[in-house]
């Protein structure tokens, strides 16, 4: 993976009018990996956001496959069938007034969601593994955040290979309700862990690889943090 390029080259926006908003973006993360594909789609009514988010939550919680690890709450809602040639799987999971767990995962992911009330942040560090273990101000180097705002419809797709963190904007309101579509959950797997996934049995915390504890903790020192590249996509 190169990271080598300068932040003002990474980007491609487009929008209704690209001189004053960007409702996209994609970010480079290699030539020979995927980019970070993130598109506001739609802005709802004021208010909306917080109501379909917090209501979803809710719901989720009762789902009888929900799980609550890593800061993130989460349902698988459609397995995988292998046996049928369909690799995908489908889960639901939130962003309340926590922050997730900075991480990663093997496999790619097409996600679908409606912020709440205080809009929210999703924070990729394109920096290898290796780096982010040997080399932890790498992680802080190539840390990008792309803020959305309140009650917006957005859909993301990218590799989960890169590591990411989303979060509420603030402390005090939920940061989005999702769909994630994991298109195929065996993918670059192996092991104990691919025969985990293969009979049905995989989740989202299962396929959670936190970044490296040198790391985390260096992110949380924020006097060592070089400024992030901020993105802000409306539409």
């Amino acid at each position: 993976m190169s990271n080598n390029v300068m932040a003002k080259n990474i980007y491609s926006y487009s929008g209704v009018n690209s001189k004053s908003k960007r409702s996209s973006i994609s970010i480079d993360t290699g030539a020979d990996s995927l980019p970070i594909e993130i598109k506001v789609v739609s802005k709802l009514p004021p208010g909306a956001g917080k109501v379909i988010v917090e209501s979803a939550l809710k719901q989720q919680r009762e789902h009888p496959e929900f799980i609550d690890e890593f800061n993130e709450p989460s349902a698988i809602i459609a397995k995988t069938n292998f046996a049928k040639g369909d690799p995908t799987a489908v889960y639901t999971f939130g962003v309340d007034t926590r922050e997730h767990v900075f991480h990663r995962h093997e496999g790619h992911r097409i996600i679908t969601a409606i912020t709440g009330a205080g809009g929210c942040l999703l924070k990729f560090s394109v920096c290898t593994a290796e780096q982010a273990t040997w080399m932890p101000e790498k992680f802080l180097d190539n840390l990008h955040i792309i803020r959305i705002p309140a009650d917006r419809l957005f859909v993301l797709r990218f590799s989960g290979t890169v590591y990411h963190q989303f979060c509420p904007d603030n402390g005090y309101d939920c940061g989005f309700f999702a769909v994630s579509v994991h298109t195929n959950e065996a993918e670059n797997l192996s092991g104990d862990l691919l025969q985990t996934v293969l009979s049905n049995e995989g989740n989202i915390p299962l396929l959670t690889e936190p970044a490296p504890r040198r790391t985390l903790q260096l992110l949380r020192e924020t006097k060592k943090m070089t400024e992030p590249v901020e993105i802000l996509l409306d539409i």
